[in-house]
């Protein structure tokens, strides 16, 4: 019974992951589209100016969603050290000393429907993609310790939003972080 239901999982799996791949290759396109209040504008803009800007390699698409599969890996086996090891391999840029993670985040209130606010949404899904720039800096400095759900602090690393997509009612955002 077990099995079958890691099948099924694995399906939905690659239907999502899919999902994204086609979501990030037209995401160019619809980001011109997408419509921004001024003051989401102006506080956009203070807080990349904050963030600092960086040099970062050309990330296609296939990377960011190997970013993604390997993160839904360890929520689904939090105690696997390999799969921490193998994310931490693929998201740590060592030639830039950056990592690369990804945050996610709902566009809808689940109780009513109600939308989100763009700015709140991109906030929550940024804060989750630094959670896990976290872990990356704990894993490889802590021997890949501690298992996933048992990590306190905070990212303080100047930090870049690389890409951006929408899917269904989620906010996925890949985020880039300068470690020292």
């Amino acid at each position: 019974m077990q099995t079958g239901g890691l099948k099924m999982k694995g399906i939905s799996y690659l239907l999502f992951s899919l999902a994204i791949i086609c979501l990030l290759s037209c995401q160019k396109e619809k980001t011109e589209e997408v419509k921004t209040t001024e003051t989401e504008e102006v506080s956009q803009a203070a807080e990349e100016k904050t963030a600092g800007e960086f040099a970062l390699p050309e990330l296609d698409n296939d990377y960011l969603v190997s970013v993604y599969e390997m993160q839904e890996f360890i929520k689904m086996e939090q105690e696997n050290i390999e799969l921490r090891k193998k994310y931490c391999q693929n998201s740590y840029l060592k030639d830039h000393g950056v990592f690369v993670s990804m945050g996610i985040a709902q566009r809808y209130n689940p109780k009513d429907g109600s939308d989100i606010p763009t700015h709140l949404s991109e906030r929550a899904a940024k804060l989750d993609a630094m959670r896990w720039a976290l872990y990356g800096e704990q894993w490889l400095k802590n021997d890949y310790q501690p298992p996933f759900g048992k990590i306190a602090g905070t990212i303080t690393y100047p930090t870049q939003v690389i890409n951006k997509a929408f899917v269904g009612d989620s906010l996925f955002i890949f985020l880039a972080t300068k470690m020292p």
